[in-house]
């Protein structure tokens, strides 16, 4: 072999290792992590709490329960899964108007806490504030979207086919719309964009019959943080906690509703 055959032999022998040494094939898992982060359960209350602007009191709720172990996770038996709670208050940061939310009698809600006088408020600011023997007092707030509304004379109803301009509020961070037929329920999720004015074009099969009524509804930060982190239950793998509240686990957010009538 020429020395000019040896150094390319060489060059290619070269190149096969550093190709092979960095990249997996698809059976492999890929890079690993150097070291094993330690990480410390720190026990506490675990609750998703929505607020609910639509006109009506008492739809608002929070599910309190307590976070788990992993090895609780895979048990057959939780005990003490949803602990005694000392209260559970939603307070209006402008009228200063506390509301005392219950746990549902209802056996089939266990874990559900509701308050029937609450009439929550479009654009206004709550907060969430829970006490439970054991665990650290959780603190939350959250700011009402205001009501989703469209745009004057934009509402077009076809056979097989919505379509509307809805204006956009800096307090919604999402929008989630449904479409009601006799029989069926179609959903939308509407992601804002840059301007005031959304676009819907929505179409469906005609099979379905005309459409009875739409919902418009608009989710605050919260919510839509906590909808888009990423949640896993493979153990030993590390997902941030996109929690939104203090002192705890989960999320309480809150939603704006509008309803319209088609026919």
């Amino acid at each position: 072999m020429d020395t000019t055959m040896r150094i390319i032999f060489k060059i290619s022998s070269l190149i096969i290792l550093l190709v092979t040494s960095a990249c997996d094939l698809p059976h492999q898992p890929g890079p690993m992590p150097t070291e094993i982060v330690e990480t410390k359960f720190e026990p506490g209350l675990n609750i998703m709490g929505v607020l609910r602007a639509d006109d009506q009191p008492g739809t608002s709720f929070i599910n309190i329960n307590r976070a788990l172990t992993t090895e609780e996770i895979y048990s057959d038996t939780i005990p003490n899964f949803s602990p005694q709670v000392d209260y559970a208050k939603v307070s209006s940061a402008e009228s200063a108007a506390e509301y005392q939310f219950r746990r549902s009698e209802d056996t089939s809600d266990w874990g559900n806490y509701f308050d029937t006088t609450l009439t929550v408020e479009a654009g206004m600011i709550y907060d969430l504030e829970i006490s439970a023997a054991g665990y650290p007092t959780l603190t939350a707030f959250t700011r009402v979207p205001n009501k989703p509304q469209l745009v004057a004379n934009s509402l077009i109803v076809s056979s097989d086919a919505v379509s509307f301009q809805m204006q956009h509020h800096a307090s919604a961070y999402e929008y989630k719309l449904y479409l009601f037929f006799a029989e069926a329920v179609l959903e939308k999720v509407v992601h804002p964009t840059i301007g005031e004015i959304i676009d819907i074009a929505w179409g469906f099969g005609n099979d379905r019959g005309d459409p009875i009524y739409l919902q418009l509804i608009a989710l605050d930060e919260n919510l839509t943080r906590y909808g888009d982190s990423p949640i896993s239950f493979i153990p030993n793998t590390y997902h941030p906690d996109g929690s939104t509240v203090e002192g705890g686990y989960g999320c309480f957010g809150s939603v704006s509703v509008t309803s319209l009538e088609l026919n």
